[in-house]
């Protein structure tokens, strides 16, 4: 008699250790969930835009369910403009996955991706990467910058090289680029707008006012949300990531989002840290 409780307590730990496992090989990537935001003007105050953002699909060799389930739910939500903030290989796939999940995106909708890391370990030249965005209608900016028309509203997009493996050139980005009413950055690492923001500063104080840069809202990837996580702690982040973890960051324009991302590297599983859409409708 005196051996039950042992018996029960050794039931809940085998009992929590397969409900952890479960959780972490199978619904963190497979239940994703859908974080919706209101941002730009006040809700109701002005039209509505509808942007998603995607980060760290990172396919591999295979094109599974939940990506299937991705694109089926990318499709319903009826985005305006699709933002892919890089690391859409793995440094150990390939561009077929991508390619399919590409073809079950609606070709209608615009959609604007910049690199990755693991990208450039993937596809050193980028040329495979680049060819698969544009034979889906997906811009591909590298220190570049585009103005898309939604819904009869100019948004200007810049889309910046990869932190670690690309270089970044922030003037090259803006060099056609002056004040905007709505201006996106895109950056894979959130890390990166740091010195970003510090050569807006520099870029800025060279020109006159009504010239002057003005980024509304940065997005970014990367993190993972740390992929795996225990309660108040984040274990291991990717490098410059600094200390950046997942949701809301600056007290003051531009706001900086950024996503725990859909896809897993490293280990092939997450804990703490679903897989997410970001969804913004956003007010201009």
């Amino acid at each position: 008699m005196k051996s039950q409780p042992l018996k029960w307590l050794a039931g809940a730990v085998a009992f929590g250790a397969a409900a952890a496992l479960l959780d972490a090989l199978f619904l963190e990537k497979y239940f994703f969930e859908v974080k919706t935001f209101n941002i730009g003007l006040p809700e109701g105050s002005g039209k509505k835009l509808k942007l998603i953002l995607l980060t760290d699909l990172h396919f591999k060799h295979h094109l599974w369910p939940p990506y299937r389930k991705l694109a089926r739910k990318v499709n319903a939500l009826e985005p305006d403009l699709l933002l892919i903030t890089g690391d859409t290989l793995d440094s150990s796939g390939n561009t077929m996955p991508m390619a399919k999940f590409f073809r079950l995106l609606d070709e209608k909708v615009q959609k604007v991706a910049i690199p990755g890391n693991n990208d450039y370990r993937a596809d050193k030249s980028l040329q495979s990467l680049k060819e698969v965005y544009r034979q889906h209608h997906c811009d591909f900016l590298i220190n570049e910058s585009k103005a898309y028309t939604l819904r009869g509203e100019r948004i200007m997009v810049t889309g910046m090289d990869d932190f670690i493996e690309g270089k970044c050139r922030l003037r090259k980005a803006v060099q056609h680029v002056g004040r905007e009413a709505h201006h996106l950055l895109l950056v894979h690492s959130p890390l990166q707008q740091e010195p970003v923001l510090a050569e807006t500063a520099r870029i800025n104080h060279e020109r006159a006012p009504e010239e002057q840069l003005k980024f509304d809202y940065i997005f970014a990837g990367h993190n993972h949300g740390g992929q795996v996580r225990l309660p108040g702690y984040v274990p291991v982040l990717p490098n410059k990531s600094g200390d950046y973890i997942n949701g809301w960051y600056n007290s003051s324009p531009p706001y900086l989002y950024l996503s725990k991302g859909f896809g897993t590297s490293s280990v092939p599983f997450r804990f703490d840290a679903r897989s997410e859409v970001t969804f913004f409708n956003y007010y201009v």
